[in-house]
């Protein structure tokens, strides 16, 4: 497990995760965090279900994210990644059943927090359910951290 997320971690640090335009779609998180989101989603604006951007135009990445897969206790069919985001206090609506969540990088802090318990997410998998489980990160983070998080979304 250890060598395939590191495998993961060493591209993410070689590309810049984009940055988001706007929050309407993750109230309370903040204009401009990073993320991407590889799998099965439905489009924003046109409804459309189908492969995500993100993993068209990151084949390589995508590909050891479903590799890294094998690991995961959870049905999922989506991958989200967050880049240096500490999360505000929030329950996934469009998520199905558990999801899981790991982290890499050269960090500290941040801890995930799933209704008042804390959770050390470095390369170990923690699974809960974000849709009947209020979660956020303690807001601590120093250094560069990267979240993956597979789910199952509704598409």
């Amino acid at each position: 497990m250890e060598v395939e997320l590191k495998e993961i971690e060493n591209i993410l640090t070689k590309m810049t995760v984009p940055k988001t335009t706007t929050t309407s779609n993750r109230r309370g998180f903040p204009v401009g965090h990073r993320k991407l989101t590889f799998g099965i989603v439905r489009g924003r604006f046109n409804g459309i279900v189908g492969l995500s951007r993100h993993s068209k135009k990151y084949p390589e990445l995508y590909s050891k994210l479903l590799e890294f897969g094998k690991y995961i206790p959870t049905g999922f069919n989506a991958i989200h990644i967050n880049h240096n985001v500490v999360c505000p206090k929030h329950y996934d609506s469009k998520n199905v059943a558990e999801s899981s969540i790991v982290s890499c990088g050269e960090y500290t802090g941040c801890k995930l927090m799933i209704e008042g318990v804390e959770y050390d997410t470095y390369y170990k998998v923690v699974s809960f359910d974000g849709s009947s489980k209020e979660h956020w990160n303690t807001d601590d983070l120093v250094g560069n951290k990267y979240s993956l998080v597979y789910f199952k979304n509704k598409n």
